[in-house]
């Protein structure tokens, strides 16, 4: 595939830049003074591409046959794949942070 290395890059971009916005939404949500929503929307706008990316190769695999297995496209393949993990368990322990934050701010009003 013509440009196999170039969108092997774009997808670790992408992937890259949303398990960053990932992790700083994971952060914000240990406190009340950020919402994280805006971040976790940011990372799956990122994991979006990187997926349109990542179908794009595939369809061209199936069009024309071609199954040579580039190292650089399964080095994409995997960081994509991690962040996707990453989100579905940072979503998880954002809503956990949150109700942390809520109950340790109601143990503060009783004292």
């Amino acid at each position: 595939m013509e440009g196999l290395e170039e969108i092997s890059f774009e997808i670790i971009s992408h992937s890259g830049q949303a398990k960053a916005e990932i992790m700083e939404a994971v952060t914000c949500s240990k406190s009340d003074a950020k919402d994280p929503e805006p971040l976790l929307k940011d990372a799956k706008e990122e994991l979006k591409q990187a997926q349109n990316l990542h179908l794009k190769v595939l369809a061209d695999f199936a069009k024309t046959g071609n199954n040579k297995i580039d190292p650089l496209y399964m080095h994409a393949e995997d960081q994509m794949i991690t962040a996707e993990s990453f989100l579905d368990f940072a979503t998880e322990l954002i809503k956990t942070n949150q109700e942390l934050v809520k109950l340790r701010q109601e143990v503060a009003k009783k004292q």
